[in-house]
């Protein structure tokens, strides 16, 4: 095994490790295969910068220098991304003089839909939730058509689809191995995740592949669950045609040209081939067995203990320019299960158009999603709690944001970017979430002197959740006859 030499401490007794690989280069032929571990050639290793980001567009980026312009800040405050095909490293953050320690180990799988974001984005540097008493992992893994892709010629090998979930358990399986050694205890790992990276933890801890690689999961925000149904493995085959034609109709590239094609061309043709195509875990019979309403009711899960939410306005930035009552018609008619007369006349009961627009998404792709999953683990015997985050920053730029979505990240990691506006409030709710995030790492249970009244959730009548906002405090679960509804049309 190399040793890593470590970046200078980053926040007060808090070492970083930066730009660890844990797997060999994603390359030639390893392109779309089962990464191959790496295998260190002994003696020291500089673990003192951040390797470059996997694979992607400038989505994410520009999203980061929009929010700082929109705060006052310039642009220029969000550096440049480098990105590569060479990209399967992660990080990790410890307390220093952690010999023997056998610290809680949370291990970060980021968002971004399956094609964007990287593990070292400026909200999820995990110094100073670290600093609380954990060790802090965080991974990258192939994205887009480098990650969620596939094409006839895999029907044989090991890995036929989702090689960025088989990222992440390579990631996983270098933690099991490798931990110790920066004071984490391999025993108790948390997997924790926001949008696209959390709806992928949840793959994973329904997945028979993740078997002893952790023990429990944080979901924040979450995407891409499988409702009402995951993609299959043909259907994904049938994307890799698809994109081979594209490039060529009178002779469609096989999987070795494919292969062959350089990196930034594939990104753009795949690009233009999968315009609005949203990258999520299919059915390829290793990882995702079953569809999710059938993991769940096996409750055959690695899983032992979850914490799951949501934010409480999702989607409120997203609201057209200038919405009116047509737009929210033509929202509720185009959802996928909240699509009846009954959904347009409880969100007619809100103050105006946005918000009735994001409680009807909000609702949709993550609130009645993460209650069922936790209704149906709870009931399967798991320790569950869920969240709602409703804290809205002060100052009229935050106002038009209200709680958005990834607005929880600085306060989870401690890292609130310098463009934001950051008021004692705000700090003390980041120390609160991230003890308690910590506190469940440690022991499987949130509850502690900085959150001492989380109720479990039970998913019965009556449920609660706990509100994060400049008052911690039980409330009833949010839109609970949106989620009725919901559930209802998913299961009829």
């Amino acid at each position: 095994m190399e040793q890593h030499q470590s970046r200078r401490a980053c926040s007060a007794g808090v070492s970083a490790f930066l730009g660890i690989p844990f797997a060999q280069p994603p390359l030639a032929t390893l392109r779309w295969s089962a990464p191959v571990d790496y295998i260190g050639a002994g003696g020291t290793r500089q673990a003192t910068a951040f390797a470059p980001a996997c694979m992607q567009t400038m989505r994410i980026l520009g999203w980061y220098r929009d929010m700082a312009e929109l705060f006052g800040s310039s642009r220029s405050v969000v550096a440049d991304l480098p990105v590569s095909e060479d990209c399967l490293y992660l990080n990790v953050w410890t307390p220093a003089n952690n010999r023997g320690a056998r610290l809680p180990v949370m291990v970060y799988i980021h968002g971004g839909s399956n094609n964007s974001g990287w593990p070292h984005e400026p909200n999820y540097h995990g110094h100073a939730l670290a600093a609380e008493g954990a060790v802090v992992v965080s991974v990258a893994y192939r994205l887009g058509v480098f990650g969620f892709f596939s094409h006839p010629e895999l029907a044989g090998a090991r890995a036929k689809a989702n090689f960025g979930l088989w990222d992440q358990l390579a990631a996983l399986r270098w933690v099991q191995r490798n931990i110790a050694a920066f004071g984490g205890d391999p025993r108790r790992v948390t997997v924790f995740g926001e949008s696209a990276g959390a709806g992928d933890a949840a793959a994973l801890m329904l997945s028979p592949a993740a078997k002893g690689l952790f023990q429990r999961a944080i979901l924040q925000s979450g995407s891409n669950f499988g409702f009402p149904v995951i993609r299959s493995l043909a259907a994904e085959q049938a994307r890799g045609v698809e994109l081979a034609r594209a490039i060529d109709a009178a002779a469609p590239p096989n999987l070795a040209a494919l292969r062959a094609m350089p990196a930034q061309e594939l990104l753009q043709r795949a690009g233009d081939v999968f315009r609005g195509y949203y990258h999520a875990p299919v059915l390829d019979g290793t990882i995702v067995t079953a569809q999710l309403s059938e993991q769940l009711r096996r409750a055959d899960v690695p899983l032992r203990q979850l914490i799951i939410g949501t934010n409480a306005n999702e989607f409120y930035s997203r609201a057209p320019e200038d919405p009116n009552a047509q737009a929210l018609d033509a929202a509720v008619a185009k959802a996928t299960l909240l699509n009846t007369p009954q959904v347009r006349e409880l969100l007619a009961a809100s103050p105006d158009i946005p918000t009735a627009l994001d409680r009807l998404y909000t609702a949709e792709a993550m609130l009645c999603q993460a209650q069922i999953i936790a209704a149906e683990l709870a009931r399967s015997g798991r320790d569950v709690w869920m969240y709602r985050f409703s804290r809205i920053r002060e100052g009229a730029a935050a106002a038009t944001l209200k709680a958005y979505h990834g607005a929880e990240l600085p306060y989870v990691f401690g890292t609130h970017d310098a463009w934001l506006p950051t008021a004692e409030a705000d700090r003390r709710l980041s120390r609160d979430m991230m003890r308690a995030w910590v506190q469940f790492a440690r022991t499987g249970n949130p509850n502690s002197a900085a959150v001492p009244s989380w109720p479990a959730f039970t998913g019965a009548g009556g449920a609660q959740v706990l509100d994060l906002n400049e008052r911690v405090q039980p409330i009833a679960a949010p839109e609970q006859e949106l989620c009725r509804i919901f559930r209802q049309r998913l299961n009829p």
